[in-house]
C-alpha cells in the first residue's frame, strides 16, 4: 500500500511537510508591492507581513515541540495544517491591511512541519541512521526557499498576488492529505 499511517511515513512526505513551512515564507514576496497597491497602505507596512511572520514562526518553535511531545506529533501536524490552510483563506480574502497581517501570523503555524518532521526522523530510525535522513528533509528546507520566490514572481504577473497564496492553501490540501494518509503517529 503506497500509503499506510501503520508504517512509518515516507521520505516524500516528511520533505512536503517541511517544504510547505519553508514555501509559506518565501512565495509571495515578488507580490509585495501588488499587495501594497491593493492594500493601499505603505510598502513598510506591508513588509509586516514577514516580519510579524518570522516572529510568531520563532516563538512557536520554541512551543511546539513540548506539545507535540504531550499530544502526539500527528494531530500536531494535522491540526496546524487545518488551520495555516485557513489562516490563507484568510489572507486571500482579507478586506484590508489588518486582517491580512493578524492572518499571515496565523500562517505562521506551519512551522510545526518544519519542528516535527526531524522529530519524526529521530522517533522512527536509531541516532546513526536520523542523520541521512535529516538530511534529507533539510533539503526541503533549503531547496523550496530557492524555487518558491521564482514561482510566486509567475504566478503574480500571470494571476494577481491572490495566487501565491492559492498556490501555498492547495500546497496545504495536498500536504494535510499526505499527512493524514501516510504519517502515523511516532512520538511514545
Amino acid at each position: 500500500m503506497p500509503f499506510d499511517r501503520n508504517t512509518p511515513p515516507h521520505i516524500l512526505t516528511l520533505v512536503c511537510v517541511t517544504g510547505l513551512s519553508a514555501m509559506a515564507m518565501n512565495i509571495f514576496l515578488p507580490s509585495l508591492p501588488h499587495m501594497t497597491e491593493y492594500f493601499q497602505t505603505e510598502y513598510r507596512v506591508i513588509q509586516l507581513s514577514v516580519a510579524l511572520y518570522k516572529g510568531v514562526n520563532a516563538v512557536l518553535q520554541i512551543i511546539v515541540g513540548p506539545i507535540s511531545d504531550r499530544y502526539g506529533r500527528r494531530p500536531v501536524l494535522l491540526w496546524t495544517t487545518v488551520f495555516f490552510i485557513v489562516a490563507t483563506l484568510g489572507c486571500i480574502y482579507a478586506p484590508n491591511i489588518e486582517v491580512f497581517l493578524i492572518c499571515r501570523m496565523g500562517q505562521a503555524v506551519i512551522v510545526a512541519g518544519m519542528v516535527l518532521s526531524r522529530a519524526v526522523v529521530r522517533d522512527m530510525v536509531p541516532q546513526d541512521q536520523a542523520a541521512s535522513m535529516i538530511g534529507y528533509v533539510t533539503m526541503g528546507m533549503a531547496l523550496v526557499p530557492m524555487v518558491a520566490p521564482a514561482l510566486g514572481g509567475v504566478l503574480d504577473e500571470a494571476f494577481g498576488w491572490q495566487s501565491t497564496f492559492w498556490a501555498m492553501f492547495v500546497s496545504g490540501v495536498l500536504v494535510l492529505w499526505l499527512t493524514w494518509s501516510d504519517l502515523g503517529e511516532t512520538a511514545e
